[in-house]
């Protein structure tokens, strides 16, 4: 809220989401704000995904995990849900041990990121940004 002027002030610039990151290290951070081009409103969590730090994903339009070693399990998916979460990208170079069928028979839109090249990594997830921030203007919350 613009507190000199009194009014709510929204940003409906097409495709530009807000994100969070979890589990991400230096390295990962910094190609990623590169590939980014300042685009996307990104929100870096060093710490994985877990009950500590789920509520930073509030308000959030996207969630992407990064080498998440402890599995989502169905109940966390459903907290995702619950918090209006309509995007999420899992990004390991490992096999993921995660029950897709409730992401999918949620309605979140997800990108499973296979891939041990960071630059190539942060690349794909700043396309599937883009591309989900330019289809579908849902994204914008009130």
């Amino acid at each position: 809220m613009n507190s000199s002027i009194g009014f709510y002030t929204f940003d409906y610039s097409k495709g530009i989401m807000k994100v969070i990151v979890y589990n991400i290290n230096q390295k990962e951070k910094e190609i990623l704000a590169l590939a980014n081009r300042k685009t996307h409103k990104i929100t870096i969590i060093t710490d994985p995904l877990n009950e500590t730090t789920v509520h930073f994903a509030e308000a959030k339009d996207a969630v992407i995990t990064i080498n998440q070693e402890n599995q989502l399990s169905h109940s966390f998916i459903l907290k995702l849900i619950s918090l209006g979460i309509p995007y999420l990208i899992l990004k390991s170079m490992e096999e993921f041990f995660i029950d897709l069928s409730i992401i999918k028979n949620s309605g979140i839109q997800y990108k499973i990121i296979k891939c041990s090249d960071p630059r190539l990594a942060a690349s794909l997830i700043i396309e599937t940004l883009d591309n989900w921030g330019n289809s579908d203007q849902d994204h914008v919350k009130f």
